[in-house]
């Protein structure tokens, strides 16, 4: 299957305390030496290209650099799920790992989120490790990040110490346990997903976490599909299982509930 990618590189030549602002580059894609990859079906080779051509990204503030770093790869994290899910959806359209999130949904919706979160306006979009707030300070073992409450800062997105020291890459997708042992948020690049659709400027007051509870996520695939597409929890599900399914070509979701089919 013909897959694309995206991918970007950071500009990081100041100080932490001095704004990092992202820069669009060609990089090679993150698990080879050049820009193709074997397919994990067919064992063909693949050249990953650019899915979108106005890939937007936020702004950087208050990290220092081995922080940067992390932000760096897990945003091309993003950009790699995101893309694959998009190609697999493009391609595959309802299938059944649709119909395990969206049910009888509508995927011209799902299409939209994704395109919306890579190419999207970003302005007043930041990211920032100062825990200017004081709630990674209060939630030590629990808060990787949080959205700011500030209504002058509602663009802003903290990231703990947590964030970088319990996330992990996409490497370690389907060898640290199953989709839904796990969680989807346990990928940090998934993570920034979720974290763009707490943003009103960029959820337009249309996405978001109408439920997390993975039973009633099943429940709305099956009986609210028309939330389902627009639900934060679900879009999360989709894009991490399809990648895994384009990943080893069975994925490595787990046992889905209602059927004794574990993949």
């Amino acid at each position: 299957m013909k897959l694309e990618n995206a991918l970007i590189a950071i500009l990081a030549s100041t100080a932490s305390a001095s704004p990092i602002f992202w820069k669009r580059d060609s990089i090679n894609f993150t698990n080879s030496s050049s820009n193709t990859r074997l397919s994990p079906v067919t064992g063909e080779q693949t050249t990953y290209l650019n899915t979108w051509s106005n890939i937007t990204f936020p702004e950087v503030k208050n990290c220092n650099v081995t922080q940067v770093k992390y932000i760096n790869k897990y945003y091309q994290d993003m950009l790699e799920v995101l893309s694959v899910a998009r190609s697999h959806l493009i391609e595959y359209n309802n299938d059944s790992v649709f119909k395990h999130w969206f049910g009888n949904g509508n995927p011209l919706t799902v299409l939209g989120v994704l395109d919306n979160i890579a190419s999207g306006s970003k302005d007043g979009v930041l990211y920032r490790c100062d825990d200017i707030e004081g709630e990674c300070a209060s939630h030590l073992t629990t808060y990787p990040g949080y959205h700011r409450s500030d209504e002058n800062a509602t663009g802003e997105t903290v990231l703990c110490d947590l964030f970088f020291t319990s996330k992990k890459p996409l490497e370690d997708m389907c060898v640290i346990g199953s989709l839904i042992e796990v969680g989807p948020k346990k990928f940090a690049g998934v993570d920034l997903f979720h974290r763009f659709l707490h943003i009103e400027s960029i959820n337009k007051g249309f996405v978001g976490e109408y439920t997390e509870e993975f039973e009633d996520v099943i429940e709305y695939s099956k009986s609210n599909s028309s939330y389902a597409v627009i639900n934060t929890d679900s879009l999360l599900y989709y894009i991490t299982e399809a990648y895994s399914v384009e990943l080893t070509g069975d994925g490595c979701l787990g046992e889905y509930p209602g059927t004794n089919h574990t993949s």
